[in-house]
């Protein structure tokens, strides 16, 4: 639209426009106004204006000349950065006022859409984000034509973002040991090959550094560790770094390596509440986790029916029932498990009762100082435990070598009994035995002949003890040239057959037993020629 005023005067001007190509209009009050329709104007061609008043001679005039717009260039004041404000400018050389400014972004499918508009070169967007990027384009028109720009690419900085972690093979969540599943809590097996991958959002694309336990261990997005061990426990943080915008994030995962304990459980039981009952006991040391324990077998189920308490199955100790109650050569299982391990593991442990009988032993110490009492009962599991009672408070329990009771040989209660008593878990009464000390006395030495007593004949000797306490050991023991004795035979009785003069001499017999030791009288033995008569001889000895 172009349009000419010359305001005032009497009467009023006539005003018309005139144009290139017979565009004009005149006539009319109302023709200081020329309206070209879009692209019709001609460029840098003059538009003339008219003015004609009844007091000139002359007509007054005034000229436009029309310019087509140039092509913008769009341009950009600001860094874009992410969260800021920046202001686009459209640069426009040559153009005819006035100038309409139109602003479009590419769309998905390639076409620009206008999303403002104004008579402003610039435009100003706050806040921007990473969503904004993208090619952007100003159009420029006035009455005489239209023009874009060359297509922009915005391009926004931002990040690194909270960087994510993702770990390959896929890690075990601690679900077994613990409740709750913790943020940031992984797990995973030894041997394994484990990778760590860190991203982050960031543009221009961002830079990472690993560390374990705070010391740097890799440059890279991508941590490989070929062969991991328990050594490789820890905290492990991924550090993502822009360097455009001297800008950063970390995360930190704590990775968390289970190995198995080594070898197979251990199962051994033990006596309880004084020896009446039986307890359990499994054990597997190292490992981490430490491994889940649980006994099975006749006995565990049926204490586990009896109370109703499967949990009892999951502990490493568990107490058997009271003596009585457990049946020999019992089998109990305990089966151990651990996250590491495929397959189960397990141990067992077999009670039964010694299948020999309790005995008992008494032993006196060289130069009758002390008598020792020992009490014998092998085998078994567990063992039995064993103590001693005697006469006048003697005794000695309460401890586990209590099978041998140590008393002074002056202070032994002789005729009196001792008793060893024998408590196994699987009896509900414990197994006796008793000792009644009593010494040997003076053995009787008696010699009988088979024939006459003289030289080819056969002589027998025989040892009476009235009293003591088995078993009696008997020995035989002849005169020397020193006057010793010597032994030369054992047994309460002997025969000598084809007997000489050299067997002339002092012969005698003594007996022991645990408690004490005596001898016989000395008894003269004298072997003469057959024509000789034997002579025996009694020889007093005094103690």
């Amino acid at each position: 639209m172009l349009s000419c005023s010359w305001d005032g005067g009497i009467p009023k001007a006539l005003l018309w426009w005139e144009g290139p190509g017979g565009q004009k209009k005149s006539g009319e009050e109302s023709s200081n106004i020329l309206v070209l329709s879009f692209g019709t104007a001609r460029n840098d061609r003059a538009y003339t204006c008219y003015a004609q008043h009844p007091l000139l001679a002359q007509h007054k005039t005034c000229l436009v000349t029309l310019v087509s717009v140039s092509k913008p260039i769009l341009t950009l004041r600001d860094v874009p950065v992410e969260g800021s404000t920046i202001r686009m400018r459209c640069s426009v050389k040559n153009g005819t006022e006035p100038i309409q400014y139109m602003w479009q972004r590419q769309t998905l499918n390639g076409n620009f859409s206008t999303f403002s508009e104004g008579n402003q070169s610039f435009i100003l967007m706050t806040y921007i984000n990473r969503n904004h990027t993208g090619w952007y384009r100003c159009v420029v028109s006035n009455a005489v034509n239209t023009e874009s720009s060359d297509p922009f690419w915005l391009d926004i900085s931002f990040g690194p973002d909270n960087p994510q972690i993702n770990i390959s093979p896929n890690p075990m969540m601690d679900r077994i040991y613990t409740t709750v599943e913790l943020e940031n809590e992984y797990v995973t097996l030894e041997t394994q090959a484990v990778s760590l991958l860190c991203q982050a959002q960031s543009n221009p694309p961002g830079q990472y550094i690993w560390f374990f336990n705070n010391s740097q261990i890799h440059n890279s997005s991508q941590l490989t560790i070929p062969k991991i061990l328990r050594n490789h426990t820890g905290n492990y943080t991924c550090s993502a770094q822009n360097i455009h915008l001297n800008t950063s994030s970390s995360r930190t995962i704590n990775l968390t390596v289970y190995y198995p304990p080594a070898g197979s459980p251990s199962c051994s039981m033990e006596p309880a509440r004084n020896h009446s009952s039986l307890r359990l006991i499994c054990s597997w040391s190292g490992g981490f986790p430490s491994p889940v324990l649980h006994w099975r077998g006749d006995l565990v189920q049926n204490l586990s029916d009896a109370r109703q308490q499967t949990n009892l199955l999951s502990t490493s100790a568990i107490l058997l029932p009271s003596g009585g109650k457990t049946l020999n050569t019992s089998l109990s299982t305990c089966v151990g498990s651990h996250p590491a391990l495929k397959q189960l593991t397990e141990c067992s442990t077999r009670t039964f009762i010694p299948s020999a009988e309790l005995q008992c032993f008494a032993q006196v110490t060289d130069n009758k100082k002390d008598l020792m009492l020992s009490c014998s009962w092998d085998g078994g599991a567990p063992k039995a435990f064993i103590w001693w009672e005697g006469p006048g408070g003697q005794n000695k329990g309460g401890e586990e070598s209590s099978n041998v009771m140590l008393i002074r040989y002056d202070t032994a209660h002789f005729e009196k009994p001792y008793t060893c008593f024998a408590q196994h878990p699987l009896l509900l009464q414990p197994k006796t035995c008793r000792l009644t000390l009593v010494p040997v006395s003076k053995p009787n030495l008696l010699v009988t002949w088979l024939d006459a007593p003289e030289e080819g004949s056969t002589m027998s000797m025989r040892c009476n003890v009235a009293t003591g306490a088995g078993p009696i050991q008997y020995m035989w023991q002849r005169d020397t040239p020193t006057g010793d004795f010597t032994s030369f035979a054992e047994g309460n009785s002997i025969i000598i057959n084809k007997v000489n003069r050299s067997f002339t001499g002092w012969y005698r017999c003594v007996a022991s037993n645990s408690i004490s030791s005596e001898s016989s009288d000395p008894l003269r033995v004298d072997i003469i020629c057959k024509v000789q008569l034997t002579h025996f001889q009694q020889k007093t000895v005094l103690k």
